[in-house]
């Protein structure tokens, strides 16, 4: 399963879609469990949005902190919002259903 996150940003490499997925480790990836909710992103061409410049081999945010392996539902990330406030990008998810949580960066998104 896979669905997009926060709405997609346009940079100058092109346009940055932060998604989610849950794994099944028989096609995925076989270091996250059954079931783990986890995000990556993928860079799409701006004139040509089907075109993928670059998508992570990793995921860049997954379950690894108590309150993401437990709760309501155990072992999720699910990334819903990003904003950029006081020259930072504030990242915004659930995690195990139960609560939510934000991440940040200093990262340029240019």
């Amino acid at each position: 399963m896979v669905e997009p996150g926060p709405p997609a940003v346009i940079t100058d490499q092109g346009i940055l879609l932060i998604y989610n997925s849950k794994n099944s480790p028989s096609f995925g990836d076989k270091n996250l469990e059954d079931g783990t909710y986890a995000a990556g992103q993928i860079i799409m061409d701006k004139d040509d949005p089907a075109k993928v410049l670059y998508r992570t081999d990793q995921w860049f945010i997954s379950p690894d902190q108590p309150f993401e392996i437990t709760g309501q539902v155990d072992n999720v990330c699910f990334v819903e919002g990003l904003v950029r406030f006081n020259g930072k990008w504030l990242l915004y998810y659930g995690t195990a259903d139960s609560k939510i949580a934000v991440a940040e960066s200093d990262v340029s998104l240019n």
